[in-house]
């Protein structure tokens, strides 16, 4: 039985849990970029492909050899050389989105991994219930909703301001064959002043972040900004002070992100509740969102524009709302269509005639041949409803990030591969 749904909630572990977490958070991501480092260089020195079992192995001796390594579960240590597999298929697979594994920052959220066997849950009474882990014990969790199936998985995060646990469930989640509502069809364009706006001219927008909390993250940035300097300069480590200034920084932060996590589930719930096939532009959120800063030979041009524009589009949280209409389609039998972004804002849906004078601005559209006006993205989302379909969309994305500069390529053929050296101090 694999996962088919997940439970997310809120964990309470005590002072030395919370600690035993965090130095396991740490160790995991350690594991991860150790093996992701180990297979890049058999790949360079040998052409070898280093596989979950060999890694294991590895692993098995790094525990004998290292205590803090030891110090994590091992079901925990194998979860982490899974997900590396994993990364590695989904990067081989031409039908998936995703681009060669890359290295997990220290700033990167702490999580710890579990398999479903090594963890066990009950419930103390309406509100709470505890997650027994292994070398822990139980921690108590907010029970906000029932698991409602079998656990499969869990991970344990630190999202820089609370613990959460997660847990892969096995619901046995069928997706509809039709939609209750099988004729009906919307557009939705993504904008950056709204954020939503629909074929039947409803417009839905949430700002995410208050005039005083803008003002306060500005000056704790700025204010982080000065110790950063201040502690290269002189060689210092972190002080406390400026370790108080990075979780103000990160507890505003967490607050917009899930302000905006809540918009994009709500509006997915109700699109995919009530239409059976919702057409959005098929966008790369990732090229339209990268800097243009450039080189020093060769320095980029609007600079401080792009970075506007970037910003906006992610705080907008686009990629998000793409993802969550996804897995809200799995339980209505909604159908999502990708069509061609191309002049869906500068053509007009009455006469055709496209322009780009048509739009006057980021709220008025005219059309220069008919006269026709209407709020511009309104105008869009009419466009991308009657617009045809293209192909699943990221197939040759996929062939793209394969195409590009790695430190690891993927093999041309399966063969019997020599086995690398043994000892923890020659896997790097």
């Amino acid at each position: 039985m694999e996962a088919d749904t997940g439970r997310r909630y809120r964990l309470y572990p005590t002072g030395e849990q919370a600690q035993q977490l965090t130095s396991w958070g740490h160790t995991c991501r350690w594991l991860y970029n150790t093996a992701l480092e180990q297979r890049q260089f058999a790949w360079r020195q040998r052409k070898v492909t280093l596989g979950y079992s060999a890694q294991c192995a590895f692993l098995t001796e790094a525990r004998r050899e290292l205590d803090w390594v030891a110090g994590l579960p091992a079901q925990s240590g194998q979860q982490v050389l899974r997900h590396l597999d994993q990364a590695y298929r989904n990067w081989w697979d031409p039908r998936h989105p995703a681009g060669p594994p890359t290295r997990k920052r220290k700033s990167s959220r702490l999580s710890v991994p579990f398999p479903g066997q090594a963890i066990s849950v009950r419930r103390l009474n309406r509100r709470w219930g505890a997650v027994k882990l292994p070398k822990i014990g139980e921690v108590k969790f907010r029970w906000s909703r029932s698991l409602g199936g079998v656990i499969r998985n869990a991970v344990v995060s630190f999202d820089g301001t609370a613990w959460h646990v997660g847990f892969g469930i096995h619901a046995g989640i069928t997706k509809p064959k039709t939609h209750a509502r099988p004729d009906t069809v919307v557009g939705v364009d993504r904008g950056v002043t709204i954020a939503l706006a629909m074929s039947d001219e409803r417009l839905w927008n949430r700002t995410f972040t208050s005039p005083g909390q803008e003002r306060t993250l500005a000056r704790l940035k700025s204010k982080a900004g000065r110790q950063e300097t201040a502690r290269r300069q002189l060689g210092a480590a972190t002080s406390n002070r400026a370790r108080r200034v990075r979780a103000q920084i990160a507890r505003i932060e967490a607050k917009v992100r899930h302000r905006r996590g809540d918009f994009v589930a709500w509006a997915a719930n109700r699109l995919c509740g009530r239409y059976a096939i919702v057409k959005i532009e098929r966008l790369d959120i990732h090229a339209m969102t990268t800097t243009a800063k450039g080189t020093i030979e060769e320095p980029g041009i609007n600079v401080r524009q792009k970075a506007g524009l970037n910003r906006a589009i992610l705080d907008k949280g686009w990629g998000l709302f793409h993802t969550a209409l996804d897995n809200r389609a799995r339980f209505t039998g909604t159908r999502i269509g990708r069509v061609p972004a191309a002049y869906t804002s500068q053509r007009c849906n009455h006469c055709g005639f496209t322009h780009r004078n048509n739009r006057e601005s980021q709220a008025v559209f005219w059309c220069r041949s008919c006269g026709y006006q209407a709020h511009a993205d309104v105008n869009a989302a009419i466009n991308i409803r009657d617009a045809a379909e293209v192909a699943p969309p990221y197939t040759g994305r996929a062939v793209r990030d394969r195409n590009r500069k790695a430190s690891c390529r993927p093999p041309t053929q399966r063969r019997p591969q020599p086995a690398l050296e043994t000892g923890i101090s020659r896997i790097l």
